[in-house]
């Protein structure tokens, strides 16, 4: 169902449906008052004075103030951990596709394209595609809410109230430790509005990018930001341009930057210049093309004007020029507003009264705190206006407080909840709550000498009181600010319970796109201010709940500035605290489960599933890889060997997921020349798995028919059946099947060396697998003594009269780590294709001056095919090197010889044929 202007309605259902935050037309709450006559839409009915809350903090303000900047951590979007700039280990870099958003109309086929015409975008091409890659990079800014759309309004209302508050009260960001994170949540703001303004060579706007996402997509997706899948839920971007006008958009984020121009004159004129240059620009735009910007039903803009009037109020802060003041307040000779004002009352003789307080949508409010200081006193202004802007500012908070008005006739009073917390409507009542706070408290700053000021101040502090604890629920509305909260409960004061289900994907961190998986959050929204309480005082801690439990970009911005205003009036005498995000758990992110299908004297048939849980941060992980052992004595005791062993698949997920086939390795000897262990490798070394979190792969480690026509497979030495008999390890991991990333062991672990020494070739019944002639030749691409990487080219020589199937093949290369870190691997080329090889480390224990702790085994697929007698692979481009890239010393390496700067056979570095060594000789 369509919402309308005045009241929406959501239908629920599918995932995230519902998570629409549209709320009543703030426009619909303004009452006229010289008539008597109501405007349009709803009065607010008058109510008696509630019961004042305690006006003494009785919880943590620099605590709250601390927490409550980490909560924009949370809702970054883009690139925000490889630049450094992302505190919370959950969080990684997201949406991606946002920096190259195709510079191509939306439509059916491009539905990740622009709102923009093709013609538009030819006659433009030099402003916005100069360097001609076909896109725009519109990365950055922030997730609006539970979901990762970047809506306009929200986002840019929410960078000029944060900023707003720390203009106002940047002593309390000082003394709390907090000035420089507000500092860097705003330049993310900033830097994406920046980055999302497209201006000539004339420094004129030719289009401004204020949406990326659609609602209407989205909202189907519930889960990391992070596993969120571009191409299953298309990014359009949308553009205000003069053929797509959107002076509200563009409005809005000129005030924002004009906010963080002031807050960086001092620290970065440089940067500061250019947000104000911007800002101008924006705002001229904004001017000369009037109209309503696209959200898709989710933020229906009330108007443009109001935007225009809080953009000019803060560009006549920064620059002081009077015809930015002049565009809000002016008046002909009768009176008349000619200015923005005139908007919403006529002329000087209109009283009004708006009950709405601030918000993403209607910034009248917010104007009026602004420029009543600005105004008082000026000369230029007529006493008449001055002493109108002073009405409009204070009704408001009066109205909101319960202070009395000026008119003792005046009894028109927001509602409050039973217990007296002051109530707009129940869709984020927390959010106007705060926002009036923060009018409050600048009121005080701006008129400390009007006695009302104080009473307004203790009300705020009330309020605040209200939402940490002072309810009848004893609940804190503040996620991750309560008295059990771990890590910081016994700072937190009083004995509430916060907030822990709060409506946001990320958090919950759903891998199967449901809001009930898991039941609880992984992780704790640090500083999230949840929507609010009932007009009955009850919250409704389920994630589900979108009304009263949602956390938003516009929900958190006044409630912080509220914070820090509170410190300053209330809160310099408490403990000061030093809060940063505790860390979180150790998890298990990568490991295998294993059930057994069938298992009878013919082999045994295995489901194994890979899976990827990372969330410290989600990604998707490539270069994972598995090993089953399994034990062949069996088979050895008569007359069989590891050659009458097939492993074929029968299932494999990520082939149909992803489109990547699955790799199996041929069987690799464990241990020593006698072992009746042997490994194959099963490798999804080129999918990106991370949603869903899990691939299956079905396969069998069959025996061949052996003497009398008889079967004797027998899977109870085998090291990697262990358990499976039982469902052991059906869903939990299991250690048994070790699992490898970029063939480093993360999980698991191997059998032991010498587990099963039983399978002599020389003696017993076994018949010896076929041989194979081999030669490794090397050749070194660094031949220093110490490297951050070691990068050689290997290249097999069949000396033979056969073809050799590379797939039955193995090559080590030994060599002594000099480090704690991962090791990675990298196959730059191969001429039988990196796709086709697998690099894989073991630690080994040699004796002192065995110059090796560690081996690379390069093992190769089905996809490398076999080497023709007199043939070569090529060589094989090596990389070797730690996670860290620390330096590693070669000169005491077995397998390196920095002499071989062209190939060269090297006895130390080892080949295997069906696990037999056929070439060098091991440390």
């Amino acid at each position: 169902m369509k919402p309308t202007s005045l009241c929406s309605a959501i239908t629920p259902g599918r995932p995230g449906a519902a998570r629409a935050r549209r709320v009543v037309n703030a426009m619909a709450a303004i009452v006229f008052g010289t008539s008597g006559v109501l405007g349009v839409g709803i009065a607010a009915p008058a109510y008696a004075a509630a019961a004042a809350l305690p006006d003494a903090p009785g919880y943590s303000l620099p605590l709250a103030l601390q927490e409550s900047l980490y909560f924009y951590d949370a809702q970054k979007s883009g690139p925000s951990r490889t630049d450094g700039d992302q505190p919370l280990d959950w969080r990684g870099d997201s949406a991606s596709s946002d920096s190259c958003v195709p510079l191509q109309p939306k439509s059916s086929a491009v539905p990740n394209g622009v709102n923009l015409s093709a013609s538009f975008i030819s006659a433009n091409a030099s402003v916005l595609d100069p360097s001609g890659s076909g896109c725009l990079n519109l990365s950055g800014g922030f997730n609006d809410a539970g979901d990762t759309v970047k809506f306009g309004l929200p986002q840019t209302y929410a960078a000029s109230v944060l900023g707003w508050g720390m203009y106002e009260f940047p002593q309390a960001y000082q003394a709390t430790g907090s000035w420089a994170h507000g500092l860097d949540e705003m330049k993310w703001f900033s830097d994406y509005f920046l980055r999302s303004t497209f201006m000539n060579s004339a420094g004129q706007v030719v289009a401004f990018a204020y949406q990326v996402g659609d609602g209407s997509i989205d909202h189907d997706y519930w889960g990391p930001s992070e596993l969120e899948s571009p191409t299953q839920y298309p990014r359009p971007a949308y553009l205000a341009t003069a053929a797509t006008p959107a002076a509200d958009q563009t409005a809005s984020a000129a005030a924002a930057l004009t906010v963080e121009s002031l807050l960086t004159a001092s620290s970065n004129a440089t940067y500061s210049a250019e947000c104000l240059h911007y800002a101008e620009a924006l705002y001229a735009f904004s001017l000369a093309h009037p109209g309503l910007g696209y959200s898709g039903g989710f933020y229906n803009s009330s108007g443009y004007v109001d935007k225009e009037a809080w953009a000019a109020a803060w560009l006549y802060v920064a620059t002081g020029q009077a015809s930015y003041l002049n565009a809000i307040v002016s008046t002909d000779s009768s009176g008349t507003y000619t200015g923005f004002v005139g908007n919403i009352v006529s002329n000087t003789n209109n009283t009004w009264q708006n009950t709405w307080v601030m918000n993403w949508d209607t910034r009248w409010g917010g104007v009026f705190s602004l420029i009543d200081p600005l105004v008082q006193g000026n000369t230029s202004i007529p006493a008449i206006v001055q002493h109108q802007v002073h009405y409009f500012d204070v009704w408001q908070v009066q109205y909101w407080s319960h202070v009395p008005h000026a008119s003792s006739g005046d009894t028109n009073f927001i509602a409050t909840t039973p217990a007296g917390f002051s109530y707009l409507t129940s869709w984020g009542a927390a959010r106007y709550n705060t926002a009036a706070q923060l009018e409050a408290l600048i009121y005080r700053k701006n008129f400390p000498s009007d006695p009302q000021s104080v009473l307004f101040t203790n009300w705020a502090m009330g309020q605040m009181n209200y939402l940490m604890g002072d309810n009848p629920a004893d609940w804190s509305y503040i996620v991750g600010f309560g008295s059990t909260t771990p890590g910081v409960g016994s700072e937190v004061g009083g004995t509430a319970t916060a907030a822990s289900h709060p409506h946001q994907g990320g958090a919950q961190g759903s891998l199967t796109n449901s809001q009930s998986d898991p039941p609880n959050d992984r992780h704790i929204l640090w500083g999230a201010l949840v929507g609010g309480p009932s007009s009955s005082d009850a919250p409704d801690d389920v994630t589900t709940d979108f009304v009263l439990n949602e956390v938003a970009v516009d929900y958190n911005a006044a409630f912080v500035g509220a914070l820090a205003g509170l410190y300053q009036y209330y809160g310099q005498s408490q403990n000061l605290t030093q809060f940063t995000p505790p860390a979180e758990a150790a998890q298990t992110p990568y490991y295998a489960t294993a059930t057994l299908n069938q298992d009878s004297n013919q082999g045994t048939q295995v489901t194994m599933n890979i899976n990827n849980l990372a969330t410290q941060p989600p990604h998707f992980q490539t270069g994972l890889s598995a090993r089953v052992y399994f034990d062949i004595s069996s088979l050895y005791a008569e007359g069989q060997s590891i050659s009458n062993i097939s492993t074929p698949v029968y299932y494999d997920a990520a082939s149909q997921i992803d489109g990547n086939t699955t790799s199996i390795s041929a069987p690799v000897q464990w241990g020593g020349a006698d072992s009746c262990v042997y490994y194959t490798t099963v490798s999804w070394a080129n999918d990106g798995i991370g949603l869903p979190p899990s691939r299956a792969f079905e396969f069998g480690i069959n025996a061949a028919i052996g003497p009398n026509y008889k079967y004797y497979w027998n899977s109870a030495n085998s090291y990697s059946v262990t358990g499976l008999a039982a469902g052991t390890y059906a869903t939990t991991p299991d250690p048994y099947i070790p699992l490898y990333v970029n063939g480093t062991l993360a999980y698991g672990q191997t059998p032991s060396l010498t587990a099963d020494d039983s399978c002599a070739p020389s003696t017993g019944g076994g018949t010896p697998p076929p041989t194979a002639s081999l030669t490794a030749e090397y050749e070194t691409s660094t031949a220093s003594a110490t490297t951050s990487t070691i990068s050689n080219q290997i290249e097999l020589v069949n000396d033979g009269t056969s073809a050799v199937p590379l797939s039955a093949v193995t090559v080590r290369y030994w060599f002594t780590e000099d480090g704690t870190e991962p090791l990675s691997y990298a196959c730059d080329y191969a001429p039988v294709g990196c796709a086709n090889i697998a690099g894989t480390y073991n630690a080994v224990s040699l004796p002192s001056g065995a110059n090796a702790d560690h081996y690379l085994q390069l093992s190769f697929g089905s996809g490398a095919g076999s080497l023709a007698p007199g043939a070569n692979t090529g060589g094989i481009q090596n990389q070797i090197y730690q996670a860290n890239y620390a330096t590693m010393t070669q000169t005491n390496d077995y397998s390196f010889n920095a002499a071989d700067s062209s190939f060269t056979a090297n006895p130390d570095i080892t080949v295997y044929y069906n696990g037999q060594l056929i070439y060098g000789t091991e440390p």
